[in-house]
């Protein structure tokens, strides 16, 4: 069988055109000659930070015409070492992407009496990139990269291989975790006059502290980071000192500033106070729109009738969250989903995903938990029983947060400590089954004494099992169980609400 391939180079896509009747390249049209590519280039990159996620700029390469393809061969460190399998394994590089498009009408053409109607398209506008995974080997240093480039002929390869081609230089990485525990710390003029040594949860640890208020009371060790009381300060009545503390980084010279009650409260009086444990609400989702800013986004999955900015729209917060009088005030709304659209009922599925999470970095020195509270409201069960409608619970530990279906996502509404409109109530596991509770129950999961219908349910997941986790996210989706369009007596699918989300940090 021959071949014909044309090449064509247009806004960054090689198209290569293949019908089935010569095996030789198409007179009209020539891709140069076929020899080692030559002149890879990169641009020295400077503003990596250790650690973190980053992607290099495309790399420019002469191949006359032909596709490049890419591999990385090896890395080395300043001092000239050649690094380990394990940084190969944080670092990857992209290759021209493959994809078969079909001609507009115009464009379809005619080859030795065959039309095609089809191209070959190879996007290389992204080929070269080298891309770095978060929490990667990558310290402050610089790094030296051997690429090989490599391009194909009529089932012949060659290839070139380029030493130290590509430049990547790690900066130290900016302090973004700071933690002096307990968060409170009672300080006594000539007993007890030093806080805790603060440890760095996250970023490099080669700074120097400094104080940003009280300095008329405080002293800061800037090495340590120790905070002392001056030895002239003394107290008549029990003063509460919020201090802020500037982070320096000695190798960049570039500042951050902690403070406020969540990071330090030091009380400091003449006798001992005796100061409850801490607590950090670190993610409060407002829900006021749907965007990251207010801590959710939205992924409809199965319409129905349900018009996507009708899909978990902003309602009012729920009455029971109010009654929890620890939780910090804010001006918080309920998102709402619900399918039931003119009186009918289609099968809709939709995921509110929730801005993921680092547990991590509260992991040493306290207990986490996740709270959220919702309601279901004009569930109607299908004729043999079964609701028609769920509200499902998910977590997931690889949600990139733009592709939801790849990410693998584990229910948890079979785990969940429950309470049905009231915060006193023992809580129960498991959330209640959707409806009434009344009629049959094929699936055996309908409970009386656990009917929420219509009422709002505080739901709680401890978290110690995931304290560890740098990529903690909840979702939760409306799921339909049934086909065609229901409504009435045949069932209605109803609506789900859910409030009041939070991701709390208590220390133990």
């Amino acid at each position: 069988m021959k071949k014909y391939i044309l090449f064509y180079l247009l806004s960054g896509f090689i198209l290569l055109f293949i019908s089935c009747n010569n095996d030789e390249f198409n007179d009209g049209v020539s891709s140069g000659s076929f020899s080692k590519p030559v002149d890879l280039t990169y641009p020295t990159i400077s503003n990596a930070n250790e650690f973190g996620a980053f992607r290099t700029s495309p790399a420019t390469v002469d191949t006359n015409g032909f596709i490049p393809f890419f591999e990385i061969v090896s890395i080395r460190n300043a001092e000239g070492e050649i690094l380990d399998a394990s940084f190969l394994e944080d670092v990857s590089i992209s290759n021209p992407i493959q994809e078969l498009l079909p001609l507009d009408e115009d464009e379809i053409f005619e080859v030795n009496g065959e039309t095609i109607t089809n191209a070959t398209v190879f996007d290389t506008s992204q080929a070269g990139v080298v891309t770095f995974t978060a929490n990667n080997n990558f310290g402050f240093d610089q790094y030296f990269f051997t690429i090989k480039v490599s391009i194909e002929n009529e089932g012949e390869t060659i290839s070139n291989t380029f030493e130290d081609v590509l430049q990547v230089n790690f900066d130290p990485e900016l302090v973004s975790v700071l933690r002096y525990l307990p968060l409170g710390q009672n300080l006594i003029p000539g007993s007890i006059t030093e806080s805790s040594v603060p440890s760095v949860i996250k970023g490099n640890s080669d700074i120097t502290y400094s104080l940003g208020n009280n300095t008329d009371k405080l002293n800061i060790d800037s090495n340590t980071g120790v905070i002392s009381l001056k030895p002239d300060f003394t107290v008549t009545e029990n003063e509460t000192l919020l201090p802020i503390v500037i982070v320096t980084n000695n190798t960049l010279n570039e500042s951050i500033e902690f403070g406020g009650s969540n990071f330090l409260s030091l009380v400091v009086s003449n006798n001992p106070v005796a100061i409850p444990p801490g607590e950090i609400y670190f993610f409060q989702p407002t829900f006021e729109s749907r965007s990251a800013e207010f801590g959710y986004s939205v992924d409809v999955i199965r319409a129905g009738g349900v018009p996507d900015n009708r899909a978990w729209i902003t309602v009012g917060p729920s009455p029971l969250a109010d009654l929890d009088e620890n939780l910090p005030e804010i001006d918080n709304k309920a998102i709402e989903v619900n399918a039931v659209v003119g009186g009918m009922s289609l099968p809709h599925e939709s995921d509110a995903i929730l801005t993921t999470q680092n547990l991590d970095n509260f992991s040493a020195g306290f207990d986490l938990k996740f709270v959220f509270y919702y309601q279901n409201r004009f569930v109607e069960y299908l004729s043999d029983g079964r609701t028609p409608t769920e509200l499902e619970v998910f977590y997931a530990t690889d949600f990139n947060g733009t592709n939801n279906s790849t990410a693998t996502w584990n229910k948890i509404n079979d785990i969940l400590s429950c309470q049905i409109n009231s915060l006193d109530a023992t809580p129960f596991i498991g959330m209640p089954y959707p409806g009434d509770q009344r009629g049959n129950d094929p699936d055996n999961r309908k409970d009386e004494t656990r009917n929420a219908d219509g009422r709002w349910v505080r739901c709680e997941l401890d978290l110690t099992p995931f304290k560890n986790e740098e990529n903690f996210t909840i979702k939760f989706k409306y799921n339909s169980f049934f086909e065609g369009s229901i409504s009435g007596p045949t069932g209605r699918a109803g609506r789900y609400l859910v409030s009041d989300a939070y991701f709390q940090a208590i220390e133990n």
